[in-house]
């Protein structure tokens, strides 16, 4: 093979694996992301019980007069808008990260082909120089019978 397809190669492979790592830091923030939306439900959804929790309980011993319980009404409301969206969120960050999976599963796959063909270049490079080498040995073996 022509060093200049050698080189070509050379250079894709680099790319390659240049894009693989590229997506595989985009893969781990993607990742980061997912988790920090998890945790900001769990939070969320932490204080909801508490505060209903602490609802529940003063509203028992009959301690909440009818405004605080307008204002904790207001609060669950709120506190359940929020969470929905985070869960939006969420489930739109988990759609980004297993598209960046597949990008990544697909460079990792563009760039073993790559390197299949470099080590076909390399074996072919090896063989056609084995050959030259053996046809030179064989002439100058034929040559000296000759003589």
């Amino acid at each position: 093979m022509k060093a200049h397809k050698k080189k070509t190669i050379s250079k894709i492979l680099k790319l390659k694996d240049s894009r693989k790592k590229e997506l595989e830091l985009e893969m781990k923030h993607a990742a980061d992301r997912v988790d920090e939306t998890e945790t900001e439900i769990r939070t969320l959804q932490n204080d909801y019980e508490d505060k209903v929790r602490y609802f529940n309980e003063s509203n028992e011993q009959g301690s909440i007069d009818i405004n605080y319980i307008n204002s904790y009404y207001d609060f669950f409301s709120r506190i359940n808008s929020r969470i929905d969206e985070q869960r939006k969120v969420h489930a739109q960050r988990k759609v980004e990260l297993k598209s960046i999976k597949d990008s990544l599963i697909n460079a990792h796959k563009d760039k073993r082909v790559f390197e299949i063909l470099n080590e076909r270049a390399i074996n072919e490079d090896r063989r056609s120089r084995t050959l030259t080498e053996q046809k030179e040995t064989d002439f100058i073996a034929i040559s000296r019978r000759m003589k």
